[in-house]
């Protein structure tokens, strides 16, 4: 488990493992003039830890030197990075942080620079920026659509062990993750639905997902969507489920994310959502 930052060689060494390697820009024109931009990409955005201030870290830092350099309004949007982190190019230091934000900002001004006409090699930038100029008011939809997540009762989570969990004797960290998932399996065994949403412009689509979403979902969004669709997907909606993965992860060895997940196998009804939502129609 390398996280969000590591200072193992080994472990730095190792493959990226399934990642979508693709920062994707929305570009939002009046007339020729661009008036905001949107940016998705898949990653925790945290690289730097320990001096007890609150952060807006990497995307922050990247975010803000784009619209000084530019002067367009950029928004940021983390995308399904619920098991992506920056371990293998990070080791916790300013500099590191440094480095990850020019990469980020790279990334950003390229998109950027070519949904406002810009040169960019084709071999740099595949099909990964989006640029919206007209649409009829046909061509424009909003769609949600209810997601019931199932409450987990294994292991940790089942009744007895949160009980002993909440012992004023136990750590603050137990008490704390206990109190937060009995908080979170109350609201969803009172019928509690969280939403999931689609906002269609033209061949446009921009999703929003509950939770620290896997990046899984976010390819598989991509793939049930027709050819000519350009989706973008942020996650990080309704958290209160932590962590929403693959069926897989139950079974997986290592790794922290599926000991944070509180929900129980919900593959099955993540993608019959964003197949209905994605879908042609």
């Amino acid at each position: 488990m390398r996280g969000s930052a590591t200072r193992d060689p080994k472990l730095q060494e190792a493959p990226e493992g399934l990642i979508d390697p693709w920062l994707r820009t929305v570009t939002f024109f009046e007339a020729e003039r661009p008036m905001a931009q949107l940016h998705y990409y898949a990653t925790h955005p945290m690289s730097y830890y320990g001096d007890a201030r609150i952060s807006w870290d990497v995307p922050g830092l990247a975010r803000q030197r784009l619209e000084q350099e530019t002067g367009i309004f950029q928004i940021y949007f983390n995308g399904c990075g619920g098991n992506v982190g920056m371990g293998k190019y990070n080791i916790a230091t300013r500099a590191a942080r440094e480095q990850l934000t020019e990469r980020l900002f790279d990334a950003m001004r390229r998109s950027a620079r070519a949904a406002s006409g810009g040169v960019v090699s084709e071999s740099e930038m595949p099909d990964t920026t989006f640029e919206l100029r007209s649409l009829k008011p046909t061509e424009i939809a909003w769609d949600q659509a209810d997601l019931r997540f199932t409450v987990r009762d294994d292991g940790p989570f089942a009744a007895a062990a949160l009980r002993e969990q909440l012992h004023p004797g136990r750590p603050f960290n137990d008490r704390l993750k206990a109190a937060m998932f009995s908080a979170w399996a109350n609201r969803l065994n009172s019928g509690h639905r969280v939403i999931v949403s689609r906002l269609k412009l033209g061949s446009l689509q921009l999703l929003h997902l509950p939770g620290e979403p896997f990046v899984e979902f976010q390819l598989f969004a991509q793939q049930a969507a027709s050819e000519k669709s350009f989706v973008c997907v942020a996650g990080y909606g309704e958290c209160g489920v932590w962590y929403d993965g693959p069926d897989s992860i139950f079974r997986d060895r290592g790794g922290y994310e599926q000991t944070w997940s509180f929900t129980g196998p919900c593959q099955t009804s993540v993608e019959t959502i964003l197949k209905s939502l994605t879908a042609p129609r």
